[in-house]
């Protein structure tokens, strides 16, 4: 019996569109650290942004191959504590930026890596929606199920997001890669949500817009997953147990609904 439905977030129940590649952002971030006597140039902002990410997580071409990896191994065990996958939190690269670039060992407030992260954030962000259906359907879905969120995000970024929609009631438990210290589809930090929720795999549904990151890994564990959108065309091999094409989340729930019916039977 299904008891829980966990879901994604961006491409599912909200999106956004950023831009972390124009040096706008940085130049912007670099005058206001001015006003904090923190003096570092947008250029140079900028490359140690992304040197911190690499160092923590690895080069993209490390990221790509863990990503054929994780698909070459059709069904075979991932072992816990399995380090692929990884993840860092923003604001923590912000205060190794602050402190080991700008001269602010020991001096900085503590709460300015934080506000750089959110400062950042507004600067890189060009567009952000709810989709229609979202709130009406988790309220619903909430009166039958545990809700709970995983999401291979940002919690500087995403906890103001996600209030700004008022989304939080409507979980009982978050999880974020930044905190999780692992990314989708790493098993792992799907597996701490459900720990949380006290829920097994087999009672769990996994609803995301990614088949790979969202779909084959909530398969992996034991979860039923519903893909929101079309997906990826050029995946292959990956098959969700059930599609919303046109992001109806009403529809969720009679999927949901209707799986629990079938198992009474």
């Amino acid at each position: 019996m299904i008891t829980t439905v966990l879901f994604d977030i961006y491409g599912t129940l909200l999106d956004v569109i950023t831009d972390e590649e124009s040096l706008g952002a940085f130049d912007i971030l670099s005058r206001w650290l001015e006003y904090k006597r923190a003096y570092i140039t947008p250029e140079q902002l900028r490359w140690f942004y992304k040197e911190e990410f690499a160092r923590r997580l690895g080069m993209p071409e490390r990221q790509r191959a863990e990503t054929d990896l994780f698909m070459s191994m059709a069904g075979q065990p991932f072992a816990r504590g399995t380090a692929l996958f990884l993840d860092a939190d923003v604001v923590d690269v912000f205060r190794t930026i602050l402190t080991s670039c700008c001269g602010l060992e020991g001096a900085e407030p503590d709460h300015l890596p934080e506000d750089c992260a959110h400062l950042f954030r507004a600067a890189t962000r060009k567009d952000i929606f709810l989709y229609p259906t979202v709130k009406p359907a988790l309220a619903l879905i909430k009166k039958g199920y545990k809700l709970g969120i995983v999401s291979n995000a940002q919690e500087a970024f995403t906890m103001p997001e996600l209030d700004l929609y008022h989304l939080r009631p409507y979980f009982e438990e978050i999880v974020l890669s930044s905190q999780a210290g692992v990314r989708k589809p790493n098993p792992m930090i799907f597996q701490r949500a459900l720990d949380n929720l006290g829920a097994g795999p087999h009672q769990a549904v996994f609803v995301g817009n990614d088949l790979i990151v969202d779909i084959l890994g909530a398969r992996r564990l034991g979860m039923k997953t519903i893909l929101v959108g079309p997906g990826d065309p050029n995946v292959r091999g990956v098959v969700p147990d059930a599609t919303v094409r046109d992001v109806n989340f009403y529809e969720v729930k009679n999927i949901v609904d209707r799986w629990n019916e079938q198992e009474k039977t």
